[in-house]
């Protein structure tokens, strides 16, 4: 991921301590178009989950100045797919978006054989809502005194046969933030899929699984309560909801980090005015207390660019990620 210009803007987090990175717009002077209809933020996972929680905050932030109306539609299926080509063919006015996290544009295309969309032609960038890393946990199957992720790898390449990790699934981020520890820290680890984050990460507290790639809130209640450790987070700064928790790179990994984003998608033909106008309403939304709370919530950092600036992102992160995936043979036909 390539490294962004903070700026600070609004006060600290109350309930995590920290500032939110927003970043300037070029166009945050323009007066931000207001549709006379209806808009639609697509999530293409199901409602409850913590992307569809914050494009409900988004949408009641947005409503009003940007449209009368902003719906949140969850179109679930295919790992967030049909999410992504029912905007793709959507009206290119504004009035429809999509919210998704970055695999599905820097992860898929490597992944899926097939993929029904190019995330660079048939999308307009708008803006990051947030960021968010991954941790490495171990539970009870492996020994309390192993404390480091050297000392993880020592133990793995004793007992080759419990040397393994679990993520949220094949394909995801999670996944291959697994297989890039294991490369940097010299193991071999089998990786096990779950189907979510939750299942993985209780079996590692179980003890029926060695170690798991997740989405930080996950461990965190279980971290703070002693059950499972977090031998390290992936960002390139420490999370200030697990600040007990060295990063990769602190671990001697130099160069490590890997952190995934929720952002905002138009459909390609959108006009340039109203894709930044709409990202200046996205960094005055994410600057508000409510989504800062939300966000502490579910350890995501706040954060929001320009399009100019995603599309940068998610170019970068195309590039970054090709020959990672690419390493493992990993692919979907379908």
């Amino acid at each position: 991921m390539i490294r962004r210009r903070d700026i600070l803007a609004g006060s600290a987090c109350a309930a995590a301590g920290a500032l939110i990175p927003v970043f300037p717009l070029a166009a945050a002077a323009e007066t931000p178009p207001t549709l006379s209809k209806t808009a639609r933020i697509v999530m293409g996972f199901p409602a409850g989950g913590s992307g569809d929680s914050i494009a409900r905050l988004l949408a009641e932030r947005i409503k009003g100045s940007y449209a009368p109306v902003v719906l949140v539609e969850n179109r679930v299926g295919a790992g967030g797919r049909l999410a992504m080509d029912h905007v793709k063919a959507a009206e290119a006015d504004g009035s429809v978006l999509v919210l998704a996290p970055a695999s599905v544009m820097v992860i898929y295309p490597h992944v899926y054989k097939r993929l029904s969309y190019d995330p660079l032609k048939d999308f307009a960038p708008v803006s990051t809502v947030c960021t968010f890393q991954f941790g490495l946990s171990v539970g009870p199957a492996v020994p309390p005194e192993v404390r480091t992720v050297q000392q993880f790898a020592q133990w793995c390449n004793a007992n080759p046969s419990k040397a393994s990790f679990g993520s949220p699934g094949e394909g995801t981020m999670a996944h291959f933030a697994g297989v890039v520890i294991g490369k940097a820290a010299g193991m071999n680890l089998t990786h096990v899929p779950y189907k979510g984050g939750a299942p993985a990460i209780q079996d590692v507290v179980g003890g029926q699984i060695a170690a798991s790639v997740n989405v930080l809130s996950e461990p965190l209640p279980f971290a703070k309560e002693g059950r499972i450790r977090v031998l390290a987070t992936t960002g390139s700064a420490r999370s200030p909801y697990l600040p007990e928790a060295p990063t990769m790179r602190e671990a001697g990994f130099r160069d490590f980090d890997i952190q995934e984003y929720f952002a905002v998608w138009a459909p390609s033909r959108t006009p340039p005015a109203v894709a930044n106008a709409l990202a200046a309403q996205i960094r005055d939304a994410v600057a508000t207390k409510e989504l800062q709370e939300a966000y502490a919530a579910r350890a995501f950092l706040p954060s929001a660019v320009t399009p100019r600036e995603l599309d940068a992102m998610v170019r970068a992160d195309l590039a970054k990620w090709a020959p990672i995936v690419q390493s493992t043979g990993f692919s979907i036909d379908s």
